[in-house]
């Protein structure tokens, strides 16, 4: 039996899952990710739980849906328990470095130790450890550097790195990750959290990243054939705020979601891609250096490195950038496991994953129980034995109030409230321009999807809705063992049926 002393997870930030070299993509530079693929176990169905940054990670932490948590977007969620509490109760020393996305920033999140890293470095304050480094060495913020000629959102919100490459964050976080290893002192198993800010906007990887996509074939985004105006209004909607910015209370100064890709050249657009591509190859550089310094250390053979992203980015396929919406650039993301002793090494799973159980599946890895509160269910012996039976027939993402239900070949994207759905054969249709919701052919197999969903979410919300969640317990309700089909457990003291 598999049994890890200490958990790596290794989270990039809007990673999209075609962008690894050895899962097919020739266009990229990725030797130590492909490392992780040849020694690996590969999730290559794996799904984000929630479209953006914030929501995601609430989702993966908490291991709650965000009809659970609250948190459709850039909501608050750090009141709520993780499953990290869970590890770090249970005795291993548990550290975050790098981005967690939490909101409120300064929570633990059940973290003994935390090295802060946000998006775009806070000058002004002091709770952002990479502000501060850079605030030591004497430097600006990169951020307003990139952009102080004006012309960002011309560039597609892509230019080199404006500093020496050491002062780029994702390469601060891969070093304080490795020295945090190096340091390890070996008297506790941990958990260690390592979130890199890239391949985030802004895209801008040092030239020397740059250099090795120079002239490099990259291809261009997907245009589809009925454009935004086949698609619900939130497609338009999207794109009129990346067009008009200036709407909203803050613009985003920094960001690449302003940036309006109409009439862009096809050599603009694969500049942008070219630098994206770049930021992750940048990270691939620390990815190889952390697992170098777990070799080192003696600690790879009985360890568990996760690597995975929050979601992923359209990077101008549907003529959109960025994320928000529930596109399969956006939700489907990278999920590489390697297991002590490189278990199962090159093993694909070509079956659905969803990242709600990631939390329940490393929990099952130390031997802790699942609290009773999460979402998800292990898929420990899926990856340690190839067990089928723990793979899910459904995934699901929810985010600013629209809901995906992916099964393995068919998807509806539900948005509350409205009159609309999509509705799309992933087989025949694997880019969603065509919206089957209408059509009579598929009106049985949509009632069944819909009918699972309301099973899911029904049953979710009522075993673990926020009353429950937030009792001292942190238990949800339960149906009574001694009789199933009554919701009043008989000591429920002052609980009683409402009469009439």
């Amino acid at each position: 039996m598999i049994t890890p002393a200490n958990i790596v997870v290794i989270k990039t930030d809007q990673q999209r899952a075609d962008t690894i070299a050895a899962l097919g993509n020739p266009h990229m530079i990725t030797p130590n990710m492909d490392r992780l693929v040849r020694e690996g176990v590969t999730f290559q169905k794996a799904y984000t739980a929630a479209a953006t940054c914030v929501a995601s990670r609430a989702a993966f932490y908490t291991g709650m849906f965000a009809h659970n948590t609250g948190c459709y977007g850039f909501d608050e969620w750090a009141h709520n328990p993780t499953w990290v509490d869970e590890i770090r109760d249970a005795g291993l020393r548990t550290a975050a470095i790098g981005k967690v996305h939490h909101i409120p920033g300064t929570a633990m999140m059940g973290f003994d130790e935390r090295l802060y890293v946000e998006n775009f470095p806070e000058m002004s304050g002091c709770h952002d450890d990479y502000a501060n480094y850079l605030k030591s060495e004497g430097q600006q913020s990169p951020c307003k550097l990139l952009t102080k000629d004006g012309k960002w959102l011309d560039k597609c919100g892509s230019d080199a790195f404006p500093l020496d490459e050491k002062y780029h964050v994702d390469q601060y976080v891969g070093r304080m990750a490795t020295r945090w290893i190096d340091d390890y002192d070996g008297k506790k198993p941990f958990y260690l959290h390592i979130g890199f800010q890239g391949p985030h906007d802004p895209y801008d990887p040092p030239q020397r990243f740059l250099d090795m996509y120079e002239g490099r074939d990259v291809p261009l985004p997907h245009k589809d054939k009925g454009g935004l105006e086949s698609r619900p209004p939130q497609y338009e909607r999207f794109m009129e705020a990346s067009r008009n910015p200036d709407k909203f209370d803050i613009a985003p100064p920094f960001g690449t979601w302003a940036t309006d890709l109409r009439d862009r050249s096809d050599e603009e657009l694969k500049r942008m891609r070219r630098h994206y591509y770049a930021t992750i190859t940048q990270i691939d550089e620390q990815v190889g250096k952390i697992l170098d310094s777990l070799e080192k250390q003696g600690l790879l053979d009985n360890t568990l490195v996760l690597l995975t992203s929050d979601h992923g980015d359209n990077l101008g396929d549907h003529d959109m950038i960025y994320k928000w919406l529930m596109t399969e650039q956006a939700t489907h993301v990278p999920m590489i496991a390697r297991l002590p002793k490189a278990e199962r090494a090159g093993t694909h799973d070509t079956d659905l994953f969803s990242q709600i159980d990631i939390g329940p599946t490393i929990l099952n890895s130390l031997g802790i129980e699942k609290p009773q509160r999460l979402d998800g269910s292990s898929n420990w012996k899926r990856l340690t034995e190839g067990d089928p039976s723990e793979a899910s027939d459904r995934v699901y993402c929810e985010d600013n109030y629209i809901t995906m239900i992916r099964s393995k070949n068919r998807k509806l994207i539900h948005y509350t409230g409205q009159p609309y759905f999509e509705y799309f054969n992933m087989e025949e249709d694997p880019w969603e321009e065509n919206n089957l919701s209408q059509d009579p052919n598929y009106k049985q197999e949509i009632l069944e999807l819909k009918a699972d969903a309301f099973e899911w979410i029904t049953k979710s919300r009522y075993l673990g809705s926020l009353p429950h969640v937030n009792r001292a317990s942190k238990d949800r309700e339960i149906w009574p063992e001694n009789h199933p089909h009554d919701p009043y457990p008989l000591n429920a003291g002052s609980i009683k049926p409402q009469q009439g």
